[in-house]
């Protein structure tokens, strides 16, 4: 169970969206085009009791998997508009959410609008890969396995400032007949002048003996984990904040403990580091 539940949280780190109704925003599996709009008429209503995700699912599940999708209904998160100095400046993009549903798969990712067409197709079309290819991944698993795995995907907008957009796609997966789903968050940074998505070493870079000084500094993350700090391999999501610093991912059931969840390690500023948390 172990192993299946990894392999599903690494397939998690990307799902797509295809052939949906009228009312969802599919996205093609060789383009990861946007096809059409998603009216407000057919919007699915995720605090409906009676709302499944899963047609094989257990009624418990599809109410785990239901408290997890109704996460994607906080509009004041999902929906950021910009300042218009700003935005005319390239310094921030508007965000709204696309929604996707099928059995199966329940997914809302964000759009980006931006003054520059060149930037907003950059940053879309990266994200868009990214769900086209979870979403095609889980198909074919569901097609060739008799216990079904579900999907709920939502996302969470951690800055839109200063030239810099960071998001977090959640992907909670949980296949039928198991007990408790499972967690995958990658993250996006993109240079709102350019469109160009940032690495870890594009802030000033980060190695695996740093990460553990910096979980050891922070009581806080050490108390999250449940014990002694143990990093096999270097994790490689993270967001940024406003002032620039940046934030690990720790994954559960890879990084962390499942117990744990998912656990975000602050590390600071990678580029100033004369108050560095990295540091024994």
């Amino acid at each position: 169970m172990k192993l299946k539940q990894s392999v599903l949280i690494m397939m998690a780190a990307a799902l797509p969206v295809v052939s949906f109704a009228a009312s969802e925003i599919p996205v093609t599996k060789d383009t990861a085009t946007v096809q059409a709009a998603q009216a407000d008429t057919n919007k699915v209503n995720r605090n409906d009791l009676t709302y499944r995700i899963s047609s094989t699912a257990t009624p418990e599940q599809n109410r785990a998997l239901r408290s997890v999708a109704t996460k994607v209904d906080r509009n004041a998160v999902e929906v950021v508009a910009p300042n218009a100095d700003r935005y005319m400046d390239r310094k921030e993009v508007a965000v709204s959410p696309v929604e996707s549903t099928t059995d199966h798969l329940d997914l809302v990712f964000p759009t980006v609008k931006s003054v520059s067409p060149t930037v907003e197709k950059a940053i879309n079309n990266t994200i868009k890969k990214y769900v086209a290819k979870v979403q095609n991944d889980v198909e074919k698993l569901n097609a060739k396995e008799a216990d079904k795995t579900n999907v709920v995907m939502y996302y969470d907008v951690k800055t839109d400032k200063n030239g810099i957009f960071s998001v977090l796609i959640h992907t909670y997966t949980m296949r039928d007949r198991d007990a408790n789903g499972v967690n995958y968050v990658k993250g996006f940074t993109f240079n709102t002048t350019t469109g160009r998505q940032l690495s870890l070493y594009d802030l000033g870079g980060l190695n695996k003996k740093e990460l553990v000084n910096a979980i050891d500094n922070n009581q806080d993350v050490k108390n999250q984990l449940g014990g002694e700090v143990n990093i096999d391999k270097m994790p490689t999501e993270f967001y940024t904040t406003d002032d620039y610093s940046v934030v690990m991912v720790l994954q559960q059931d890879v990084d962390t403990i499942h117990s744990a969840g998912t656990v975000y390690v602050p590390v600071g500023n990678l580029r100033d580091r004369q108050n560095d948390v990295t540091k024994k």
